[in-house]
């Protein structure tokens, strides 16, 4: 049988640190707790080259939860493992999980609910602890908490034109850019957009993304009825964001993805700010950015990735 959803939960700790193995677990337990009891779902980890001790872990949790688990001898980033779940599993939806996350109870139904609404080619929650402002809100209840009230997230995102015209108004924020740590896309958005772009296996990887799915005429929303907590920045505390170019860049490796945004994304901040709100405005309110870089919108499953 075909579940309604199929998660990736992403782990990269190469070194097994402790306190990424640490927050792995809660990101495991927390999500064993609460997922819902609704949906239908396969559950895969996908471990990148870990140390044989890390994967010794790994197993016996899978002996308490019993999902998959895929031991890979080394990184594919985070591109990759993405793209390589989207090709394996064939749930109409998909759901990431990365390891430093705890999930409230109904996020995930929220989620998957507000993943079949058309212009949503990417959906996540709000969160404690983001690059971003607008996907930030600090609830009252303490960290790691199952249940989170959002009535004053809700009031806060509603727009004053709505609120003028007792208008109930949308659920989420329309945006471009993202933080990527829990997200859902329906199948059908891979067909449209294509796959991650490999030569980034992390840093770039969901800016990219996000922006070609805007140019296919797409948002990301981020919902106001969902929130996960945060560990945050947990690649980099264990330098595995520094790690996973090992043997394929040197040291400048964030040089060297910076030289592949602006040659492949050209001045595209003059066109449009990708952090910035998009409130109402959708594709057809950019016509030269769709003009520029219509080009840039898909690509295919199988990538030069230019590794160094």
């Amino acid at each position: 049988m075909i579940p309604d959803i199929s998660y990736l939960i992403l782990n990269y700790n190469p070194e097994g640190e402790k306190t990424a193995a640490d927050c792995l677990a809660a990101t495991i337990d927390a999500f064993y707790q609460r997922k819902s009891k609704k949906l239908t779902c396969d559950v895969v980890l996908l471990d990148q080259g870990s140390v044989s001790g890390h994967r010794g872990w790994l197993q016996e949790k899978q002996g308490q939860y019993d999902f998959s688990l895929v031991l890979l001898n080394r990184n594919l980033g985070i591109s990759g493992a993405i793209n390589w779940f989207v090709r394996t599993c064939k749930s109409p939806v998909i759901g990431l999980i990365t390891s430093d996350v705890l999930i409230t109870s109904g996020m995930d139904e929220d989620l998957f609910e507000k993943a079949q609404i058309q212009e949503n080619f990417q959906i996540t929650p709000f969160t404690d602890k983001s690059d971003l402002d607008y996907q930030t809100w600090t609830p009252s209840e303490p960290f790691g908490a199952e249940h989170v009230n959002l009535e004053s997230l809700r009031r806060g995102k509603k727009s004053l034109l709505d609120s003028v015209l007792g208008r109930k108004g949308r659920a989420y924020v329309r945006v471009i850019g993202s933080e990527l740590n829990v997200m859902f896309w329906r199948r059908e958005i891979f067909d449209k957009v294509g796959y991650f772009d490999e030569r980034w296996k992390a840093c770039y990887e969901n800016n990219d993304f996000s922006l070609r799915c805007f140019l296919a005429g797409g948002c990301t929303a981020v919902s106001m009825d969902s929130f996960v907590w945060h560990y945050h920045k947990m690649t980099e505390k264990n330098q595995a964001r520094d790690k996973c170019y090992d043997g394929y860049i040197d040291k400048n490796w964030s040089e060297k993805n910076r030289r592949l945004w602006d040659e492949k994304w050209p001045d595209v901040e003059s066109y449009i700010k990708i952090y910035d709100p998009l409130k109402s405005k959708t594709i057809a309110d950019y016509p030269k950015l769709l003009k520029k870089f219509t080009h840039n919108i898909h690509l295919p499953y199988e990538q030069d990735k230019d590794y160094y």
